[in-house]
């Protein structure tokens, strides 16, 4: 007697499901995110200015290497799935983590700055835009059901919550040891784990069966993508996120100065931002069900709204230190609702064949508006000579998202109206009463 290939696909998905290895699949890219989107950033913002001193050099220049490590792992997402699709996911995965660890190396030993930019900068962000963009991907399929997917997928993005409070503490402690360049070797040694975890993930991933994809790919079929309502609003939001939503991370410390606080009153403001972004992430696991009746985006229009008030704040109240320790936790904990909720929000949006576009398109949007942003807010900051503009556009783009949301709300709305209608309103041939 012979089983169907579909048949033993179906028993290999169950068997899958009822094993533990998808939680496998979730813990090492919980650990990609730990490492590639908090911990690299947070360390190279603490290590520029060690370098800046070294080499004299000046701060926009050396601020690169961030920026260009920033740009690219998010920038690069719909390269990266070109890439994927013709190469394939593992050994892009290693190269990938291999190519960035061994650039983070080589800058330790370099003497050039501008050879150090490049290899943390361009290096780093090349390699490990792959981790990034498959992290998403490998746990939408290790998790087949929707609200398991969204529930772990919100999940996974505590790990870059967690980086950002454990980095600085950890890059003070090898700065202290070690100096810069021992701080970036010692990152190198643990950005290699990114090829155990590849590994792992690779041996614990569900079936071939379930996971094989068309290498016949075509850009001009992917338009789809954007056919799709809540996808393009979310699109629209992440763009206006991406300029403006860190104000307070690339700004806070400088405004505060030039009006008279000290450093430290704007570390333990970053600090409260932080605990309570890692907070919001966390606080979004248990209410994933919730957040998806009936979409994710529809409860973006209060939460935006709140963002917008965290945002206007902090010039409005500046004289009031206990208002801006308010914000900065409404801050941290809207940021983190948002920031968590992405995957989902593109799983809800996407079907599964087009999952993987949409998750390069969404960290492209993302990276290229964080590039362009930090521009914007030192341009906004040199022509009115202060931060409170910063501030109030980073408001007033908040405001915009949260009018998308609700406007996504009533077309939805008018679109279901539109469907009863031609639900019953049923047509009467004359001939099939003849």
């Amino acid at each position: 007697m012979t089983t169907s290939s579909g048949r033993k696909s179906t028993l290999s998905r169950e068997n899958y499901d009822k094993s533990n290895r998808r939680y496998v699949v979730f813990a090492g890219s919980l650990f990609i995110h730990f490492i590639v989107i908090s911990m690299a950033p947070a360390m190279l913002g603490i290590v520029y200015v060690d370098v800046i001193r070294e080499f004299k050099a000046d701060a926009s220049l050396v601020a690169l290497m961030q920026s260009l490590y920033r740009g690219i792992v998010f920038g690069g997402g719909l390269i990266a799935e070109l890439v994927i699709r013709r190469v394939g996911e593992f050994p892009c995965m290693m190269a990938g983590s291999l190519l960035g660890s061994l650039s983070f190396l080589a800058a330790a030993f370099s003497k050039s700055l501008i050879a150090i930019v490049l290899l943390v900068g361009v290096g780093g962000g090349c390699g490990f835009v792959f981790p990034v963009f498959l992290s998403f991907v490998n746990v939408r399929r290790a998790f087949y059901s929707h609200s398991s997917a969204a529930k772990f997928l919100t999940a996974m993005t505590i790990g870059a919550g967690v980086g950002l409070l454990v980095t600085p503490y950890m890059t003070e402690f090898f700065l202290r040891e070690f100096g810069w360049r021992g701080t970036i070797m010692m990152a190198a040694g643990l950005f290699f784990h990114l090829n155990l975890i590849a590994v792992v993930v690779k041996i614990n991933l569900p079936p071939s069966e379930e996971t094989k994809e068309s290498k016949n790919f075509k850009w001009r079929d992917q338009v789809a993508i954007f056919k799709s309502r809540p996808f393009s609003v979310y699109i629209f939001d992440v763009f206006l996120f991406g300029m403006f939503g860190f104000a307070e991370t690339w700004f806070l410390p400088d405004f505060l100065v030039s009006n008279n606080y000290t450093k430290e009153d704007a570390a333990l403001l970053l600090t409260v931002s932080g605990v309570f972004n890692l907070g919001g992430r966390i606080f979004a696991v248990p209410l994933s069900s919730f957040f998806s009746r009936p979409k994710i985006l529809y409860h973006w229009s209060y939460i935006c709204l709140a963002l917008a008030l965290s945002h206007a704040l902090y010039p409005y109240f500046l004289q009031s230190y206990l208002v801006l320790i308010l914000a900065s936790g409404l801050y941290g904990i809207c940021e983190g609702l948002l920031n968590s909720q992405g995957g989902s929000v593109v799983l809800q949006s996407l079907p599964m064949n087009l999952y993987p576009l949409g998750i390069a398109t969404d960290i492209t949007c993302y990276g290229v508006s964080s590039a362009v942003g930090g521009y914007i807010g030192g341009f906004i900051r040199d022509v009115t000579g202060g931060y409170d503009g910063v501030f109030y556009v980073a408001s007033i783009s908040s405001i915009f998202c949260s009018f998308a949301s609700l406007l996504l709300i009533l077309v939805d709305k008018l679109y279901r109206k539109k469907d009863r209608k031609n639900v019953h309103s049923t047509t009467i041939s004359i001939i099939s009463h003849l």
